[in-house]
């Protein structure tokens, strides 16, 4: 029996957790929602995550710093990037470091469940027989 997928969402606006948690809910995902970039590195439990969704703009830590950090740690979890900004330099730096897709709020409900499934998919594709 294989474990349900973890999606780790790292967001400082709460109602943003809340609202991506209990849509990942009804979808049967498991989600775990963090404050921060530092709390989820910080988490032992991170690296039984399965994707991550992430806002690009947060306090001490943004987003591209965060997935910098995963990157630099040998990581290949699958970042999505749910942010307001409009940058195209943020952008074009997150998808070049393999980002699985960059979204503008608002983003639409199935266009995000759409890239979470793509995402593990595709980390299921890579995963090693027998897990």
């Amino acid at each position: 029996m294989s474990k349900p997928p973890v999606i780790a969402i790292v967001d400082d606006d709460e109602a943003v957790r809340e609202a991506l948690c209990d849509l990942l809910q009804v979808e049967g995902l498991t989600a775990r929602p963090y404050e921060s970039g530092a709390a989820f590195l910080a988490d032992e439990r991170a690296d039984d995550c399965d994707c991550l969704v992430t806002d690009v703009r947060m306090p001490e830590m943004d987003g591209l710093e965060l997935q910098h950090r995963l990157r630099a740690r040998g990581s290949t979890l699958p970042v999505i990037f749910i942010t307001s900004s409009d940058d195209r330099q943020a952008r074009a730096r997150a998808l070049e470091c393999g980002a699985v897709t960059w979204f503008t709020k608002p983003v639409a409900d199935q266009a995000l469940l759409g890239a979470l499934r793509a995402a593990l998919d595709g980390r299921d594709a890579h995963e090693p027989p027998g897990d």
